[in-house]
């Protein structure tokens, strides 16, 4: 996991996420996920809560940062019990990530309708580098890709227009490698999972890929 939640009392947050949504104040909560809740599921998982429970769905942003790399607001949403307490029950993308900064927008709805176009992550980055501004392109042109595809779940496409996102995919993969083997710490954890350092893994001389 490459991004990680970030500080609501960083400076460089906070500016981020006025430009975001410039009426609301980021909040930290604990996500608390239910048993039929899936990851990267959000709007279904809230949607199905309000059915059973009642209360209402908050749209928003999920913030995430990779240090020194960017700083990113994801489509999010959560959900408010009829006491008016929020709730994140939507697993996290990582054992490691137990809590999510989350930002509210009225403005952020989400199409129950038509689910297969998603809103584009929002990006500010934190260092002055074209290699993330190339990642931001190609992730922007992939996400332009998905929303022209008709629906969502299994679908059938052209054979151009299959090559046409695994090349954007290739690319989005490719640049993400780029920027974890010039960002990450030595001393940091492996950006691959093994559990290793950096300097004794992907960053050692000798194991460069």
């Amino acid at each position: 996991m490459l991004t990680r939640t970030p500080s609501a009392d960083d400076r460089r947050v906070q500016d981020f996420c006025r430009r975001v949504a410039p009426e609301a104040r980021p909040r930290l909560l604990e996500i608390t996920p239910d048993p039929q809740s899936l990851p990267q599921e959000c709007f279904p998982n809230v949607a199905r809560k309000v059915e059973f429970e009642g209360g209402r769905i908050v749209f928003g942003w999920a913030v995430w940062e990779w240090p020194g790399v960017y700083i990113e607001a994801e489509h999010h949403a959560v959900y408010e019990n009829p006491e008016g307490a929020w709730i994140d029950n939507t697993p996290s993308p990582s054992n490691d990530i137990t809590h999510r900064l989350f930002v509210r927008d009225d403005s952020a709805i989400y199409d129950f309708n038509n689910e297969g176009i998603r809103r584009d992550n929002q990006r500010q980055a934190l260092a002055r580098d074209p290699l993330i501004q190339a990642f931001f392109d190609s992730a922007k042109e992939y996400n332009k890709a998905m929303d022209r595809l008709p629906g969502f779940g299994d679908i059938q496409v052209s054979g151009a227009v299959a090559r046409r996102i695994q090349a954007l995919q290739m690319e989005n993969a490719r640049l993400t490698m780029q920027l974890a083997m010039k960002y990450t710490p030595r001393n940091a954890r492996c950006f691959c999972g093994s559990g290793r350092k950096f300097k004794q893994c992907h960053g050692h001389p000798g194991l460069r890929t």
